[in-house]
């Protein structure tokens, strides 16, 4: 199947990866984007060796190295005491997967995605645009935008995230179900931490029903952190909200100094919350030539870090089904077919894990951490380059 028109909705790090691996498949691609400006936003990103390989198979290998780092020697502490209860080891990612584990700004990768498809298809991401009502037609899709516009393509991915407008048309609209959880997330520049403070540069400090993980990004020129905590609601309007200063050192205050003083850190003006949500599985993706991608089919909550890494991975099949079927619909049935068991499955890990990492007593914690380590190593060997399709 070749030269078919695709309307790609959604422009963030899996709508591009998608839009990437169907123009290497030679497809047309079009991304229509809500915002309108593509700027830096987000912070880390773990990108496994499974996402590694399918940034290996969208042709990112040489870009890789420049923007991520690999971790070093880590530990893990005890939040009260800064015990050390767990060293983790010098990471052995090349050796057990040949593949790299990088950790990396989230922009850096988006803008990464960005320039390749904008090498092979200049322009073809338009910003500023926001879906209202899809038409499933028998040979096409038309999307209809909110400034009355209408775009008709051969087929169609959602690819717009947990609050997916294209999942709401094609499935009805749902409510996203809160975790139980919220989360800091934070960047803190280096040279603001005192070197023994940040040393080694991979931490993670478990406290009762509380962690705060930590590692550096950009050449080790910023700080990149994420606290969690249990909540029994998220009564907020909206998903992130900015916050105090005060209500985060207030939950942390029982930790331990250097835990503390990293989140002293943070810029108030950047200090903002999540509430992380999840979404129940969907029996299937697809209705018509419209088909849905990454956290618009299969949002998670970040237990197994794996919501990036399985945008990843759908981009690529993606792509390869495009390539080999003889129709749209050979096309979608071919991506479906791959994607949907193993997306499911790791939706149903990352839930089963959170109540275990997050218990009262660190001992606890710590060997659901070892346990769950081990069960989402199982995921790092899929390479969507090479599975059947």
């Amino acid at each position: 199947m070749q030269n078919t028109q695709v309307l790609v909705i959604g422009a963030g790090i899996g709508g591009l990866a998608a839009a990437l691996a169907l123009l290497r498949a030679g497809q047309r691609v079009r991304v229509i984007e809500q915002v309108n400006d593509l700027a830096e936003v987000g912070a880390g990103l773990s990108i496994t060796p499974n996402a590694g390989r399918a940034l290996l198979a969208l042709g990112l290998g040489d870009v890789l190295p420049g923007i991520g780092s690999t971790p070093s020697m880590g530990v893990v502490r005890h939040y009260a005491t800064g015990e050390t209860l767990v060293t983790l080891a010098q990471d052995m990612s090349v050796e057990k997967y040949g593949v790299p584990l990088y950790h990396m700004h989230r922009a850096d990768l988006h803008r990464a995605l960005l320039a390749a498809v904008d090498a092979i298809a200049p322009n073809c991401v338009v910003t500023g645009k926001t879906l209202r009502t899809l038409q499933l037609r028998e040979s096409s899709v038309v999307a209809e935008l909110a400034n009355g516009e209408n775009l008709e393509a051969d087929w169609l991915v959602g690819c717009d995230g947990i609050r997916s407008t294209t999942r709401a048309l094609l499935f009805g609209a749902e409510t996203p179900l809160f975790t139980g959880y919220v989360a800091w997330r934070g960047l803190v520049p280096a040279s603001a931490m005192r070197p023994e403070e940040i040393d080694p540069p991979l931490c993670m400090t478990l406290g009762p029903r509380r962690m705060i993980m930590r590692y550096p990004l950009r050449g080790g020129t910023l700080i990149n952190y994420v606290a969690l905590t249990r909540r029994s609601a998220w009564a907020e309007e909206g998903w992130s909200v900015r916050s105090q200063l005060s209500e985060l050192l207030a939950e942390f205050a029982d930790f331990e100094p250097r835990a503390r003083r990293l989140l002293e850190q943070t810029p108030p003006e950047k200090c903002f919350q999540w509430g992380l949500f999840d979404r129940e599985p969907l029996p299937t993706w697809t209705r018509g030539r419209a088909t849905l991608l990454g956290d618009a089919a299969h949002a998670m909550p970040p237990f197994t870090g794996q919501g990036a890494a399985l945008a990843l991975e759908d981009a690529v099949v993606l792509g390869r089904a495009a390539g080999v079927a003889d129709s749209v619909e050979d096309a979608l049935a071919r991506y479906e077919r791959e994607r949907h068991p193993r997306a499911t499955a790791g939706l149903a890990m990352s839930r089963s894990r959170a109540p275990l990492y997050f218990a009262d007593d660190p001992s606890q914690q710590v060997r659901a951490l070892g346990a769950g380590m081990a069960e989402m190593r199982t995921l790092y060997d899929y390479d969507a380059g090479t599975v059947p399709v």
